[in-house]
C-alpha cells in the first residue's frame, strides 16, 4: 500500500486529485491532506514513511518551497500548480513530475506510471536523466502559445476588444477575473481563472505579484518597500497602489532589474 501525502489548499483540486488517484491505484492511503505551509512543515519534520507527495506550489500562507529548501524529502513529489515558473525549483526538489494546471487524467497516469517505475528500482542513469528533461521540454513546449494582442470581453450589447497594451492590470475578485484599463475602466473576463489568462501573456511584461494581481510592466510608475519582505508597487494609473506578496517579492525585484 503506498502512503500519499497531499499539499493543496483548493478542494475542488484535492477532489480531482483523488478521483484520479482512485482510477490508477487500488492500494494507497492518502495520510494527510494539508492546505498550508506550517501545516506541511510540521509533519514533514516529523513523518519519513512517505511513499509519494503530490503538492501544489502556492499556498495560503506561503510557497511550499520555503518547505523543501530546509528540510530533506526521502520521497518523490508530484507537483500540480496553476504556475509555470518553478519548474527547475521542482526538479531540484525531488520533483519528478510537473503538472500544469488545468492537468487531464493521461497527464496524471504518465506521472504515477513514473513513479512506479522510479519505485521499482529502474536505475537512474543517462536514459533517465534524458526523460526527465524531455518532460521539462514537453510541459514548457505545452504552455507556450502566441500572446494576445486583445481580448474579446463580452457585454450587454455584444463583443467589444480589449487592447492588451491598454491594460494595467488584472485581479481576482470572488472567483470573477477583472482587467483594469489605463482610463480605470473594469472589464469582466470570460476566463475565470489566472493560469488561462496568463497562458496569452508575454511574461517578460505581466508579472503575477500575489495570489490576485497581475500587473502589466509599463504601467509602473514606482516602488516602495512597505516592510522587510514585501514591495509596493504604484501604478500610474489613477494612483492604484499594490502590494507584491513577500513569496513573490523577489522574483518580482529580479523581473523588473532591482
Amino acid at each position: 500500500m503506498y502512503k500519499i501525502l497531499i499539499i493543496e489548499d483548493e478542494i475542488p483540486a484535492r477532489k480531482k486529485l483523488k478521483r484520479y488517484l482512485a482510477q490508477v491505484c487500488s492500494s494507497y492511503e492518502v495520510i494527510a491532506e494539508l492546505e498550508t505551509v506550517e501545516d506541511a512543515r510540521l509533519l514533514l519534520s516529523k513523518k519519513h514513511d512517505v511513499d509519494l507527495i503530490f503538492s501544489d506550489i502556492e499556498l495560503r500562507d506561503g510557497n511550499v518551497f520555503e518547505i523543501y529548501n530546509d528540510i530533506v524529502i526521502n520521497c518523490p513529489i508530484i507537483f500540480a500548480t496553476a504556475y509555470n515558473e518553478f519548474l527547475m525549483n521542482a526538479f531540484e526538489a525531488n520533483g519528478i513530475e510537473y503538472l500544469l494546471k488545468p492537468y487531464s487524467y493521461e497527464r496524471f497516469s504518465n506521472a504515477w506510471d513514473k513513479f512506479l517505475r522510479l519505485k521499482g528500482g529502474l536505475p537512474k542513469n543517462y536514459i533517465e536523466l534524458i526523460g526527465s528533461l524531455n518532460n521539462l521540454i514537453e510541459v514548457s513546449q505545452e504552455s507556450s502559445v502566441d500572446y494576445k494582442n486583445q481580448f474579446a470581453i463580452k457585454s450587454n450589447t455584444g463583443i467589444y476588444f480589449l487592447k492588451v497594451v491598454d491594460i494595467v492590470c488584472f485581479q481576482a475578485d470572488n472567483g470573477v477575473i477583472f482587467a483594469i484599463d489605463q482610463w480605470n475602466n473594469r472589464h469582466v473576463m470570460p476566463q475565470t481563472v489566472f493560469v488561462e489568462i496568463e497562458q496569452f501573456l508575454d511574461p517578460k511584461e505581466f508579472f503575477r505579484i500575489n495570489r490576485s494581481e497581475n500587473v502589466h510592466r509599463k504601467f509602473i510608475d514606482k516602488l516602495e518597500r512597505y516592510n522587510k519582505n514585501t514591495v509596493l508597487v504604484f501604478l500610474n494609473s489613477k494612483s492604484k497602489i499594490l502590494k507584491v506578496s513577500q513569496t513573490k517579492t523577489r522574483d518580482f525585484n529580479s523581473w523588473v532589474g532591482v
